[in-house]
């Protein structure tokens, strides 16, 4: 579906990432870090100009993490997920965000690692199946977001200190972004590509 409220321009949306880290990199404090957060960004835009042209849009939620799937728990088993909450972030931006978003939350839990992230794009592309140039955009747009997660935390925290919510979600986005970080773009991208069994070009 499309309506004239989804053609915005918010931080969340990762076609404006770039920009975001840029901006508001300087409220991070420590100067290696800022580096990079910058090098980072620039590295995964890099990857995603080139491809932003023949990227799908469509009305996404872009912000379907821990914080915001409600679920139901029972003992003995795994969480099972029942409904989705806060929509204040829809809208009209390139669908494969959406997955790039969610997976990027579960490189926030302890223990997790790149390739953690395998179970939840089979599961979508079972569903939606993504494109080529969707699964060489996914990686990068996911390594963006953890920077845009950081830098947007930082602003936070100066302009909110005493918020806890900002500040317990700190360590988890740190994370997040240490794994996202941990490993080459193109290795990423040549395992998922691996992983829906599209062809790969030589590393």
């Amino acid at each position: 579906f499309s309506h004239p409220g989804l053609d915005r321009a918010l931080q969340w949306d990762l076609r404006h990432g770039r920009d975001v880290v840029d901006a508001l990199v300087s409220h991070v404090a420590e100067q290696s870090e800022r580096d990079r957060l910058t090098a980072a960004a620039a590295a995964a835009w890099a990857r995603i100009a080139p491809l932003a042209d023949d990227l799908p849009r469509q009305a996404a939620h872009i912000d379907l993490t821990d914080a915001n799937v409600v679920v139901t728990r029972i003992a003995g088993a795994a969480p099972r997920p029942d409904g989705v909450i806060d929509f204040g972030d829809l809208s009209d931006t390139w669908a494969v965000s959406e997955l790039a978003i969610t997976l990027s939350s579960v490189l926030g839990h302890a223990g997790t690692t790149p390739a953690s992230i395998l179970p939840g794009i089979r599961a979508f592309h079972a569903i939606r199946p993504l494109s080529a140039v969707e699964a060489d955009a996914l990686w990068p747009l996911l390594v963006l977001r953890t920077a845009v997660l950081i830098v947007s935390g930082a602003q936070q925290a100066a302009l909110d200190p005493d918020n806890d919510y900002v500040t317990n979600q700190s360590e988890d986005e740190v994370r997040m972004f240490e794994q996202a970080t941990s490993l080459p773009i193109d290795t990423m991208t040549g395992v998922i590509r691996a992983e829906l069994d599209m062809a790969t070009t030589p590393a």
